[in-house]
């Protein structure tokens, strides 16, 4: 017994969804951290499809882009240097939920 393949390629099913070719909207990682001064300092990170990330702490006093190679380094020696402090407080035990704006 033979198979034989047909000669054109496959027709896709009539059923079959088309792929999603809309770009990845950019996105915005937030939270708030409490200030001695002041209510709270907002951090944001924005992450862009093929672009550098972007790092804004306070009112966009202190803003920083960063290569995704840069921003795993600094993840990194971040978390260590940070856990070298202590207990992590309870405000920073939350789900950050990319946004859109």
């Amino acid at each position: 017994m033979t198979h034989e393949l047909p000669d054109s390629p496959p027709v896709p099913m009539p059923y079959a969804d088309e792929p999603d070719t809309t770009a990845e909207p950019r996105r915005f990682y937030r939270l708030r951290a409490p200030h001695v001064d002041k209510t709270s300092v907002p951090v944001t990170v924005r992450v862009t499809p093929d672009a550098d990330l972007y790092v804004a702490i306070g009112a966009g006093r202190r803003r920083m882009y960063l290569t995704p190679s840069e921003a795993w380094a600094l993840w990194r020696c971040l978390s260590e240097a940070v856990a070298s402090t202590g207990e992590p407080p309870e405000w920073i035990r939350v789900h950050v939920t990319p946004t859109t704006r």
